[in-house]
């Protein structure tokens, strides 16, 4: 192709020239070639043109994973708008804030959520158009009839690399959500990276089973298989035997998960009886990853575990912990290795700096910051958390972590997270790291609670193993085991789940929410 230009437009055009009839997407039965999504992709695109969306205008979807979900993905790339991917478990108020905050002028959702988009539709007086998925409601447009009557010639749309392609809301745990806005070339800098970070090749087959919404998903997984013409699995919902059959059935060779979903899977009694030979990788993130877990992992999967660490104002994945570090037959002290969270990698320059803007020496504690192509462009409306967040070209994370004398960065928590008791500093995660060694306990989360002596003491949160019992002070003892005395957790509170995000991460922000405010 003559003047290629780094957008996901390109590598999409790329993948209909090149790959007309290999399989693009798979969803349920539906299975969609590069040539067949093109076809579909211009009728949407063109059906939105009709309605009168122009390029730069932002297009809300509010809807579970599924195969539409993906045409969507490659047809924004193509079409110039900027797609709002907006978290499915959102309620009321919070749905009503990003539509009005984003402006969007069309809404594309299923009919399970008609009742919620009735409320918030009136609202929006620049929401011009809603479509349904399937079985629209009265006065609404049918999307497959859109896509069916519309032409598909090729849109005479120009992009351009610094064009909005995603439009993501961060979940709001320090105030209002912000619209992070990632560029075609932020994208396309960080699928080549993820590509070339985790070593996939051409005979990709990516499962899809993270929320689409959220980066992990669409830029590390979708975009990065994407940039490589690979086949894009798509499953609804985590469940896990469903997953693992996904895998064997559809000879899946890439995927990526949270921690608290590689429990779940670890905790089937039948765990042997798949066939997941074909898996090269398996990636986790997000959230801790216990020890003697992550060990029971690689002893089912093989060597195939690696850890990638990101944020969505990075766009996605900027570390990686490799597969080759996941060795069980390594000395006791490359073995610590598995704690970190990986090392920079690809067009990635990560620090970890202290309070004066200065590399911390190995051992100490400072927050990562990173600069590269993928740095988003900015906050959507919003140029002083902008200018916060991004500094001298680096942008500040929030995230705390240390780093050894090989540059491998470990996380300590949150910025905001921290505990502050009697003047010392907590980091929750550390806490956290020690409960989810303790045999009984399945899930557990970690946060400040007030103290008239100290300021804040950590409280426990804990899901405890099915069948398995343990006490509080049974925790309390093992956590002084293992930790120093202000460290540890002063209360347990034995609950029936931890809350979490759509993403399947581990919410403190939730704890706080609904057990203590």
């Amino acid at each position: 192709m003559e003047n290629f230009i780094p957008t996901v437009d390109a590598l999409v055009r790329r993948n209909v020239y090149r790959y007309p009839n290999k399989v693009a997407s798979v969803s349920g039965e539906e299975r969609l070639t590069y040539g067949q999504l093109n076809e579909r992709m211009n009728g949407m695109i063109n059906g939105l043109t009709h309605l009168g969306v122009l390029k730069g205008d932002r297009v809300a979807i509010f809807s579970h994973n599924h195969g539409r979900y993906f045409e969507f993905l490659c047809g924004a790339a193509k079409g110039g708008f900027a797609l709002c991917t907006i978290n499915s478990m959102l309620k009321e108020k919070e749905l009503l804030y990003i539509l009005q905050d984003s402006g969007s002028k069309v809404m594309i959702y299923h009919s399970q959520y008609s009742d919620l988009v009735n409320k918030v539709a009136p609202q929006c007086p620049e929401l011009k158009h809603r479509i349904c998925f399937d079985h629209p409601p009265t006065g609404v447009m049918d999307y497959d009839q859109m896509v069916a009557s519309s032409p598909k010639d090729e849109p005479k749309i120009e992009v351009h690399p610094d064009d909005t392609l995603l439009l993501v809301y961060t979940s709001g745990t320090t105030g209002k959500p912000k619209g992070v806005m990632l560029s075609q070339y932020n994208i396309f800098f960080n699928a080549l990276d993820s590509v070339t970070g985790v070593e996939l090749g051409q005979d990709t087959i990516n499962l899809n089973v993270l929320p689409l919404f959220h980066v992990a998903a669409s830029v590390h997984q979708t975009y990065a298989t994407l940039y490589i013409g690979g086949t894009s699995v798509t499953v609804s919902q985590f469940d896990p035997p469903e997953f693992l059959q996904t895998i064997e059935r559809e000879r899946i060779t890439y995927t990526f998960v949270v921690p608290t979903m590689l429990f779940r899977i670890l905790e089937l009694p039948d765990l042997q009886k798949y066939d997941l030979s074909s898996l090269r990788r398996l990636g986790y993130g997000a959230a801790p990853m216990p020890y003697d877990r992550l060990k029971k992992a690689i002893e089912v999967f093989g060597q195939v575990l690696y850890q990638g660490y990101g944020s969505t104002e990075a766009t996605a994945n900027i570390c990686v912990l490799r597969c080759e570090d996941h060795r069980l037959d390594k000395t006791e002290a490359e073995m610590r290795k598995l704690k970190a969270c990986g090392r920079e990698h690809s067009n990635h320059d990560l620090r970890v700096v202290n309070e004066r803007g200065k590399p911390v020496e190995p051992g100490e504690v400072g927050e990562i910051i990173y600069r590269g192509p993928s740095v988003m462009k900015g906050y959507w409306k919003n140029p002083e958390a902008t200018a916060k967040a991004i500094r001298d070209g680096w942008l500040y994370t929030g995230d705390m972590a240390m780093v050894d004398e090989e540059n491998y960065i470990y996380l300590v928590d949150r910025k905001n997270d921290m505990i502050i008791s009697g003047g010392e500093n907590i980091y929750p995660k550390e806490v956290e790291n020690v409960l989810f060694s303790h045999p009984a306990i399945l899930e557990a989360a970690v946060v400040g609670v007030l103290h008239r002596d100290w300021g804040e003491v950590p409280k426990a949160f804990v899901v405890l193993r099915p069948g398995l019992k343990t006490t509080e002070k049974e925790i309390i003892d093992f956590c002084k085991q293992h930790l120093a005395g202000y460290k540890c957790p002063k209360s347990v509170r034995f609950i029936d789940e931890v809350p979490k995000t759509a993403s399947g991460k581990i919410t403190r922000a939730g704890i706080r929410e609904k057990y203590l405010r």
